[in-house]
């Protein structure tokens, strides 16, 4: 698995974000999902975890996440922890963040 350095400046992702949130296809949907750092933190102290992968999933109709760990050879551990069950916003959007319109 190849190491990438992930991190962008907080105004590319305030841009893209707002790109996303402005856009008119998806006014009114969830814009992000919430998941504890102690289940991610679960996901990545399993055996062979190198990375994590997020899904984007649908939920009764509503846009959620599924977050799974990824071993060395890129592939879904499948039979490990998986995450969903994530805070939703708009539902629960009641935080002040820069990435948020």
């Amino acid at each position: 698995m190849s190491e990438t350095n992930h991190i962008v400046s907080l105004e590319h992702a305030a841009s893209m974000t707002h790109a996303y949130q402005s856009a008119p296809e998806y006014n009114g949907k969830t814009i992000a999902t919430k998941i504890s750092a102690s289940a991610y933190q679960e996901v990545i102290n399993q055996p062979g975890c190198e990375g994590i992968r997020t899904y984007f999933a649908l939920d009764n109709d509503t846009l959620t996440t599924v977050v799974v760990g990824v071993d060395a050879s890129g592939n879904d551990i499948t039979a490990g922890v998986i995450l969903d069950d994530a805070d939703w916003c708009p539902d629960e959007c009641n935080f002040v963040s820069t990435l948020k319109l």
